[in-house]
């Protein structure tokens, strides 16, 4: 049900300054379609029959309503996201980008997450990311995130975007999901209507313009610039993507946008619209910087990693462990060999897998690795008794020789329980933690 109006403003501009018109209007007031994108390291547990898939992102799937999904173990686990359809694109557009193998990504505006973990997905082999994300809750929901999917070639930081100006020709793709008045949420979020005003337009596409100058000389020769915002007007989009054009520096770069997508003013970017897509609002333009990749990438070496810790873990090849403090990181090799490169300080949040942790007694697992997954022995649960784990509670389970276990529920891991023999510890994070009371 419509309870907060459109602004006059803005309807005023659809229908005087773009190509889009009343058919957008009338579908600002319908109601939003629900969707997910499936973890192809998961999707085993993941029922897609019946489902329609979402047509410009493999693994991806329309809900015919939106569930609880925190009542779902499966959503805990990793094995999918919540993911406005739209924005699931990224998957398609990287896939058409030339980009080498082991090559590194920034996400600059990156929470929640979605986008970071669709990127990633469709990256070349052994590639890696750093995932930014200014507002620390946000970067910690991020962080969250990113673990979940079981991802170990992903750094999270906590910076404004300047801090990425002296990594100049340092990343062969940068995305800026810009921050921006966000006329593309009208019909799932009637909060974005009540916060929207022209002057919201005009302080957004500042901002914007002031991400754009902080992270355009980060783009190597011959590497990409993907801009996305969920709005519509030219004012942060078309006219900022302009604003790049005119330094001489990027080019349009061609690539096929799905059919039903409405291509941009002056033929720039690429528009998913409401009543022509199903999805949310988006504009989406990829840009090449001008030059050729100079730099090839030297693979570290792929041999066992020194498993200091004792517990066991399979990893792919390319795989480093390395000890911060009393915390043991795992991550891939190349995103090692990357980190190792920035030399002036940024806030990270997460540098890799956190495998284990020292304790008086030795080393411990830790969350991070559950997601991972590992051969650490697993015990099986229900749905209920998932759900009490993930609240953070305890149940009957059989006798076990004590020690470290994985909690699985459909055959794949909740996290980890220290068996005491006759109880168990529940070792799920206290602040991933269910706190709404179940039936």
């Amino acid at each position: 049900m419509v309870t907060v109006p459109l602004p006059e403003a803005f309807t005023e501009s659809i229908l005087t300054d773009s190509p889009f018109g009343e058919q957008l209007l009338r579908a600002l007031n319908e109601e939003p379609p629900t969707s997910v994108r499936v973890n192809p390291r998961k999707k085993q547990a993941f029922h897609a029959e019946g489902l329609d898939p979402v047509p410009w992102c493999k693994d991806a799937y329309y809900l015919p309503k939106r569930p609880n999904f925190t009542l779902d173990p499966l959503f805990h686990a990793g094995v999918y996201y919540p993911q406005e359809a739209a924005s699931m694109v990224i998957y398609s557009a990287i896939k058409a980008l030339d980009l080498p193998r082991g090559c590194l990504a920034l996400d600059a505006c990156a929470a929640p997450g979605g986008k970071t973990l669709a990127m990633m997905d469709a990256m070349p082999e052994y590639s890696a990311c750093i995932a930014n994300e200014i507002h620390p809750h946000r970067s910690n929901v991020l962080s969250e995130n990113v673990t979940k999917w079981g991802l170990d070639n992903v750094a999270v930081t906590n910076n404004d975007t300047s801090a990425f100006i002296p990594l100049e020709t340092f990343f062969d793709l940068v995305l800026i999901d810009a921050p921006c008045s966000g006329e593309g949420m009208f019909r799932k979020d009637h909060n974005a209507r009540s916060e929207w005003s022209p002057n919201s337009v005009k302080l957004n596409a500042e901002r914007q313009t002031v991400i754009i100058n902080n992270l355009m000389q980060c783009v190597k020769p011959g590497g990409y610039l993907m801009y996305s915002t969920c709005t519509f007007n030219r004012h942060e989009n078309e006219a900022r993507i302009q604003g790049l054009l005119n330094t001489g520096k990027f080019e349009l770069f061609p690539w096929e946008a799905p059919s039903t997508c409405t291509p941009g003013r002056n033929k720039i970017g690429h528009y998913f619209l409401q009543g022509k897509n199903r999805s949310e609002g988006l504009f989406v333009c990829i840009l090449r910087r001008n030059g050729d990749l100079t730099e090839p990438f030297n693979f570290p070496k792929a041999g066992p990693i020194d498993n200091f810790t004792g517990i066991e873990f399979t990893t792919a090849k390319h795989h480093e462990l390395i000890q911060q403090g009393h915390t043991a990181i795992l991550r891939s090799a190349i995103l090692g060999q990357y980190l190792g490169r920035i030399t002036h300080p940024l806030r990270y949040v997460k540098t890799g897998v956190s495998t284990a942790e020292t304790t008086l007694k030795g080393w411990a697992p830790l969350h991070d690795l559950a997601m991972l997954g590992s051969q650490i022995p697993a015990i099986a649960c229900s749905q209920q008794e998932a759900l009490m784990y993930l609240r953070g509670e305890t149940f009957p389970i059989p006798s076990y020789v004590a020690g470290f276990y994985t909690l699985h529920y459909q055959g794949v891991p909740l996290g980890f329980i220290k068996h005491l023999g006759h109880r168990f510890n529940n070792l799920y994070p206290k602040n991933w933690r269910i706190r709404m009371q179940l039936r």
